[in-house]
């Protein structure tokens, strides 16, 4: 009963934590009456509480359709009552919901402790009552209060809650430590230390994760720009642990979360609070919408912050399963294990189980492909808990966007299925289908066509090739497809392949097909005036058939075998109705160029006057009314057939979205059906390759550098198929091939045709062998031909019987202005015939990531002025092959573009790709160079790591009580402590004589004052310990940059006084190895970088050692990103240095060298050194070791 609804809902929330600053919370005197109290945020100081009363005024209507009062006392304070009058959104709220809108907007008036006021919280509700969506000022001005402006706020009492206190900082502290230390840039915006709403951002660069070019371009992501995941905190930042225990109507109100991608690695304000800003949508309503640019938009503002191309999808999915998946992770289970439980109880309900299924448990396999931070787990890392959020989240959404091939972009599910993809999509399921059209999951066809219209072009017209041929195997079930009724004609043609498709299923185990033939739809006969575009029922029927907006296939005498297929546009003066221009084809599919061409509008020009009599022509229509769904193969086949003739040309679709704005084909409703456009979004929603066009068309540029030389006439387009690491595992198999069989050409070019028919499949399934349209004569495999001419016969083999059941019927979509008739694929192969399963004639590949796709050919027939012939021209830098092995073109010997086939394939013999960082590295697999550039290098100037970002992670210093003030007695000296003899005697060292670098120019707040800091430590430790047990020095007053100490190491005789250093130490008469330390911007998270000025040592090849490397800079792992900590202390990192000089073998004296180190030549050492180990090279290294700003990201490993 809804009484008792409410009245549980109440108890509830009394047991339960209540909002922020809302305490003692009661029932009413009143039916449907509650009282609570509000005392503010930690800061705000509220002099005395303020009562506040709710009253629901028909409890009978709780909780669906019940409204609420919401009110203060007189003696309230004026800004709390005109806060209340302005609460939007109670309605039809829960009780906790309520109190938490309260808080929210309450807590806004509150004035931290700089005097601004609090940020919009995310969960005020709009004006409209329907909307559950946040909404947010965007008014810079909206954050101020002017400090004049009296308040009613006054210092803090005892009341203050404890979430803000030190334990709470030191807490959070941790948690962003934690991501920062995992690799990961952190920062912050808002109140965070305050427990106000603030946001926390998580992110790193897309280059870091190991994704493939070929992926990015297609995800539309740069790898110079940082994917970050914003999370808010509408009600203070809140825990992992907190997050758990909060059920569902609890957890919307106190954390949201978004994935964007950037060009800095944190938005600003603006930016994040957009990102949270939901839109309006027109036709489909998305609670994940944002206010952010889309990801095709990323280019039109350099540093806009935008959403990704998997945002929608991924934003929902974090919200709504994240915190639950967590509870199940602190079970033991991996993120497989505890994604897969929790949808088998959504889906399922628990069953009322005691115990979860052992299978459950077992482990995920790891992918060695990808990166470790790409796999890395925090629930898995020893002595991790508490356990961090941040970083948890931002695991959890790197798994789902690098991987996000794997998993169905709707329900999330991992894909059951053995086919690769370099595009994500939806499992088989048909509602995911339907949601993943209906949400705007998909690309932006309208996108696509504007910027790829070949490319467009392309993906119809194979498609139609395959429903012609009825060839199609997966269908747009599920998206609610209305067609035009199936001509029985061409649905009982005999087909001609029918024993191929039998025996196909029989090899497959596939059960025979069921035929059902379409049903007849009813027919109206009607006069049609076809200059007035009107039609007129002579018998009126009792029901009108139609409806504006309805599309019906009119046929008339005079048309012959054409059809008419028009949408109505005005049915107010019925029976008489109006139709739009309709589009004329033919009904056997053959293009009608009798009077109008095929898939046009009949445009043309009429004069009519209002006394012209009405011309009426006997004529009948049926409605689109054939439900798609129960329709067989070869009555879908033929369907998508008669849809895809109504639509226009690709570049008539172009021609108009460039008009009109916005540029939308779902307004273009009087010239494309709603089934038409619903299936052109399919087929190029369901494309799972990355096709970019290389010729340009007659409007646009010539992506001249990538066309390859040797095929004149065909249009060229760049292909990439497979999952986003299926480039990392051919790479390998190329790499271990190489290296097994001492090739001197790594790969080797082949052609690969099939017919027409079977593209539409090829491009969603990659290449495979499970069909054998053509035999198998040399055994199973991927067929490859050493000339394009071969695969051409191949793939021009026409299938008779298509569309229209006659040997005249046409297998190519009619408006297409390529109007291909071939197809070839120009594949990239391991170069080891040797192995195939068969060389001769033919290439037979039996292992398919021995194969890699990189160009797709089309043989066209186009319209005049539709496509730009292009001049034959050699690449200036061409991609060396196998000349024993290099394929024949159309026309000549090939060429490839170098810039075509990426440059990291030099990896695969053992050879890294030059690169102008020292910082770019080259992850190691198996013992070599992994071909997929990891970018551990420096960011730009402009990433630098802001200092509050870098401030909030340094532990508060404690506060001291000032101790009573003790007169120290005069002349008091503090004496240093005896120990061992030695000939060490500070402050004798020349400073001026010092080859040192330039002092660096950069400095951060935090940075500095933890390396001052350090000094000071140093300096303490130095005065109060005996100079030989020490052995160091550090002459503080000399040093007049922090980020630049002069180090001098002595007295090695106490570690070992056998050491050879010793003795050649003494020979010499030197007394200490001087030592620059260099620090970075981001110190103590990157550690610092020590070189040795003098004396100069022997390297390790000469009988040194010490881990002093040619050029005198220091290699040991604690001095790389690899064994770094940011909680090492100086001190600590001095002792381990001068230890590791002594270690053995220990450094050695270049006696007859003479002179010092030079300032650049170390650091090339250390870089060496670092790759050969396998060590990181710490972010920022190039500007701290050369005094230089790094290079962009982009110059190094492409």
């Amino acid at each position: 009963m809804p009484r008792r609804q409410f009245v549980a809902d109440l108890q509830k929330a009394q047991q339960d934590t209540l909002p922020l600053g809302i305490f003692e919370l009661q029932q009413g005197e009143d039916d449907g009456q509650f009282e609570f109290e509000f005392f503010g945020t930690p800061t705000s100081g509220l002099i005395e509480p303020v009562k506040i009363t709710a009253i629901i005024p028909d409890v009978s209507e709780y909780p669906k359709s019940h409204e609420y009062m919401v009110f203060c006392g007189d003696n309230a304070p004026h800004v709390i009552g005109a806060a209340l009058q302005d609460v939007r959104g109670t309605n039809r709220k829960t009780v906790f919901e309520l109190l938490d809108i309260v808080s929210a907007t309450l807590a806004r008036l509150a004035p931290d402790r700089d005097g601004d006021t609090q940020m919009p919280d995310s969960q005020l509700e709009s004006e409209d009552e329907e909307s559950d969506r946040d909404v947010y000022d965007d008014d810079p001005e909206a954050f101020e209060i002017s400090a004049n402006q009296p308040t009613l706020y006054a210092a803090a009492t005892s009341r203050t809650p404890k979430m803000s206190g030190r334990a709470f900082r030191s807490r959070v502290r941790a948690d962003l430590l934690a991501a920062k230390t995992a690799g990961f840039k952190v920062g912050y915006l808002g109140h965070l230390m305050d427990a106000f709403n603030a946001f926390v951002t998580v992110s790193i660069r897309v280059s870091k994760l190991g994704i493939s070019e070929e992926a990015m371009q297609a995800w539309h992501v740069d790898p110079k720009e940082y994917l970050i995941l914003i999370v808010q905190y509408p009600n203070g930042y809140k825990t992992n642990e907190e997050l758990q225990a909060c059920d569902s109507m609890r957890l919307t109100p106190n954390l949201a979360m978004r994935l964007c991608a950037g060009k800095k690695y944190k938005p600003t304000l603006q930016e994040a609070i957009k990102a949270f800003t939901a839109v309006k949508q027109t036709f489909n309503d998305d609670s994940t919408a944002s206010d952010l640019p889309a990801a095709e938009d990323g280019g039109a503002d350099e540093n806009a912050l935008r959403e990704t191309f998997i945002s929608k999808p991924l934003n929902g999915f974090l919200q709504e399963r994240l915190v639950p998946i967590l509870r199940y992770r602190s079970a033991g289970m991996d993120w497989h294990g505890a994604e897969a439980l929790y949808s088998e109880i959504t889906s399922k309900g628990a069953g009322g189980a005691d115990e979860i299924p052992d299978r459950f448990y077992r482990p995920e396999a790891k992918n060695d492909t990808l990166p470790d931070i790409v796999t890395a787990d925090h629930y898995l890392s020893e002595s991790a808990a508490p356990y961090s959020f941040p970083l948890l989240a931002m695991q959890f959404a790197l798994r789902h966007f690098v991987r996000c091939t794997e998993f169905c972009l709707v329900c999330h599910r991992k894909l059951d299925t053995e086919l690769e993809a370099i595009k994500p999509y939806v499992c088989d399921q048909s509602l995911c289908l339907y949601q993943y059209m209906t949400l705007g999951f998909g690309p932006s066809i309208e996108h696509e066509v504007l910027t790829q219209p070949k490319v467009v072009d392309l993906l119809v017209s194979f498609c139609y090739s395959s429903a012609s041929a009825t060839r199609l195997r997966d269908f747009p079930d599920g998206l609610a497809l209305m067609v035009p009724a199936v001509d029985l004609v061409q649905y009982r043609a005999p087909d001609p392949y029918a024993v191929y498709r039998s025996y196909y299923r029989t090899q497959q185990n596939q059960p025979a097909e069921v035929k059902r033939e379409p049903q007849e739809l009813p027919a109206y006969d009607v006069g049609f005036d076809r200059d007035r575009l009107e039609m007129i029922f002579f018998n009126k029927p009792d029901q009108r058939p139609v409806r504006r907006g309805s599309w019906i296939v009119l046929t008339t005498r005079d048309l012959g075998n054409s059809e008419l297929h028009c949408r109505v546009s005005d049915v107010t003066y019925y029976p008489t109705i109006s139709i739009d221009d309709p589009i004329v084809l033919s009904s056997a599919g053959v293009p009608n160029t009798a009077n109008v061409s095929v898939g046009s509008a009949d445009v043309r020009p009429r004069t009519i006057t209002p006394a012209t009599t009405p011309r009426w022509i006997p004529a009948s229509f049926t409605v689109y009314d054939q439900d798609f769904e129960q329709l067989d193969r070869a009555g879908k086949c033929i369907s998508i057939c008669k849809l895809l003739d109504t639509l226009p040309s690709v570049k008539t679709i172009q021609d108009y979205l460039a008009k009109k704005r916005p540029a939308d084909l779902k307004y273009w409703v009087e010239r494309i059906s709603p089934a038409a456009l619903s299936l052109l979004r399919w087929i190029i929603a369901s494309n799972r390759a990355c096709i970019m066009q290389v010729d340009g068309d007659s409007s646009g540029d010539v992506q001249g550098q990538e066309r390859l030389y040797g095929m004149k006439d065909f249009v060229q387009f760049r292909f990439a198929m497979g999952a986003p690491d299926k480039e990392q595992r051919f790479i390998t198999e190329v790499r271990n091939t190489t290296q097994r069989l001492s090739l001197m050409y790594p790969t080797i070019f082949a052609w690969h045709g099939s017919p027409l028919y079977n593209w539409h499949m090829i491009i969603r399934e990659g290449l495979h062998f499970k069909n054998a349209d053509h035999g198998r004569a040399y055994g199973d495999g991927v067929y490859h031909a050493k000339e394009a001419a071969t695969s051409g016969g191949y793939s021009a083999m026409a299938m008779p019987g298509a569309y229209g059941g006659q040997s005249t019927a046409k297998i190519a979509w009619s408006n297409s202005q390529l109007r291909i008739f071939s197809a070839i694929a120009l594949n990239e192969i391991v170069n080891a015939p040797g192995e195939f399963q068969s060389q001769n004639p033919h290439y037979v590949v039996q292992h398919l990531d021995w194969i890699q796709t990189r160009y797709l050919f089309v043989q066209c027939q186009p319209a005049d002025g539709t496509v730009r012939t292009i001049e034959e021209k050699k690449p200036a830098n061409a991609y060396p092959q196998d000349p024993s092995r290099t394929p024949r073109g159309s026309s000549d010997t090939i060429v490839l573009p170098a810039s075509a086939i990426t440059s990291r394939r030099a990896a695969s013999d053992g050879r890294t790709p030059t690169s102008r960082s020292p910082a770019k590295r080259l992850k190691g697999l198996g013992g070599f160079d992994d071909p997929i550039a990891i970018d551990d290098g420096d960011d730009s100037a402009s990433d630098a790591t802001d200092a509050e970002d870098l401030d909030i992670l340094f532990e508060e210093d404690e506060v001291e009580p000032e101790p009573d003030k003790i007169d120290p007695p005069p002349q008091t000296l503090i004496k240093r402590p005896d120990g061992a003899a030695t000939d060490f005697v500070p402050g004798t060292l020349k400073f001026n004589t010092l080859p040192i670098m330039p002092e660096p120019a950069y400095a951060n707040s935090a940075a500095t004052r933890r390396l001052m800091k350090e000094l000071h430590s140093l300096q303490k430790v130095q005065d109060a310990s005996a100079l030989s047990d020490l052995g160091w020095y550090i002459d503080a007053e000399k040093i007049d940059n922090a980020y630049q100490w002069i180090v001098e190491l002595h007295s090695f005789h106490v570690i070992d006084p056998h050491l050879p250093l010793v003795a050649d130490m003494k020979k010499q008469d030197i007394h200490s190895i001087v030592l620059e330390i260099r620090f970075n911007k981001d110190f103590p998270f990157t550690p610092p970088y020590v070189r040795v000025i003098r004396p100069r040592c022997l390297s390790l090849a000469q009988g040194g050692g010490g881990h002093i490397v040619l050029g005198g800079a220091m290699c040991m792992e604690l001095l790389t990103n690899t064994g770094w900590s940011s909680v090492s202390s100086m001190e600590s990192v001095l002792m381990q240095i001068r230890l590791a000089i002594a270690s053995d073998p220990p450094a050695r004296l270049d006696i007859p060298a003479r002179g010092d180190y030079g300032t650049g030549e170390a650091a090339d050492g250390y870089v060496r050194a670092c790759r050969t180990h396998g060590w990181a090279v710490p972010p920022g290294f190039q500007e701290m070791a050369f005094g230089m700003p790094a290079p962009s990201s982009g110059q190094g490993g492409q």
